[in-house]
């Protein structure tokens, strides 16, 4: 492998209001090790190779190969190969992207290393398939280099995101109907309970399939797949916004208005007046 490291200074939109990527870089061998080190910015370690250590948070973990190591702002760590050396792909990143990647669960500080396994180790190597055109955007000059790296950047992290354990084939027909079963009748005035009952599964079952397809509970899928619905009624219909409540599982509709504009940022007649084209009712027919 040809050793390198590329290191950038992105323009300041993106370091301010999206994912910038600071530098990234490939080594393998007997590289020296990091101790009591703290970031200013993100970062990961993707060891494909070998094996070794990571201390965080005064505890100290063997590293075996392939594993993800996430670094975050702030945080005292060390990091190092063992006597044989490994093989690793580093990534630095920063911006108001990031912090919202961390929130949605792409990356946790409680899962600071990630052991991978069989099932997890494809996303693994597509994310190392991406570094050498992440190490051209770092050396391309101008704004074109920025966007791209950050492109990169944004990929290697949502494929090397939240790694979950070991599923099997049966486990995830089973979680894909109850997913579909849901998403048919999100919009039925039923409480979780009466959705579980009519699913003929127990909460928690129901709770853990939801949770482990989409990282969100049954209650917020269920308001995000009935925003969806209300958006596209009030888009395509003239349907007034009390049908429309109705239609997406609200008896009260003040409460339906409250709720859309917390979850959209617009008021229905607001997100009517902004989407629906003209004619747009003529053209689209609902099964309401």
């Amino acid at each position: 492998m040809d050793d390198w490291s590329t290191y950038r200074h992105p323009a300041s939109p993106l370091r301010d209001l999206g994912l910038a990527c600071l530098g990234a870089g490939e080594q393998s061998g007997m590289l020296p090790s990091f101790a009591g080190r703290t970031l200013s910015s993100h970062a990961i370690v993707l060891v494909s190779e070998g094996s070794g250590h990571f201390t965080v948070g005064g505890r100290r973990f063997t590293v075996q190969a392939p594993a993800i190591i996430r670094l975050f702002p702030g945080v005292s760590h060390g990091y190092g190969p063992g006597p044989m050396g490994w093989k690793e792909h580093w990534l630095l990143f920063t911006g108001p992207t990031a912090r919202a990647l961390e929130e949605l669960g792409c990356f946790v500080r409680s899962q600071a290393l990630v052991q991978l396994d069989g099932s997890s180790e494809v996303g693994l190597e597509e994310s190392l398939g991406l570094f050498s055109a992440l190490r051209q955007a770092l050396l391309t000059g101008g704004p074109q280099g920025d966007l791209d790296a950050s492109v990169l950047c944004q990929r290697v992290l949502i494929q090397t995101g939240t790694q979950p354990g070991p599923v099997t084939i049966d486990a995830r027909a089973k979680d894909n109907r109850l997913l579909t079963a849901l998403c048919e009748a999100a919009h039925l005035p039923l409480t979780l309970s009466q959705l579980a009952a009519s699913l003929k599964v127990p909460v928690p079952e129901l709770r853990q399939a939801v949770q482990s397809a989409t990282g969100v509970g049954p209650k917020e899928l269920i308001i995000q797949l009935r925003m969806q619905r209300a958006q596209s009624l009030l888009a395509d219909t003239d349907l007034p916004v009390q049908r429309i409540a109705s239609l997406t599982g609200y008896d009260d509709p003040a409460y339906f208005s409250r709720l859309f504009t917390k979850k959209t940022g617009s008021s229905p007649s607001g997100f009517r007046r902004e989407h629906q084209r003209a004619g747009a009712a003529d053209h689209h027919t609902w099964d309401v």
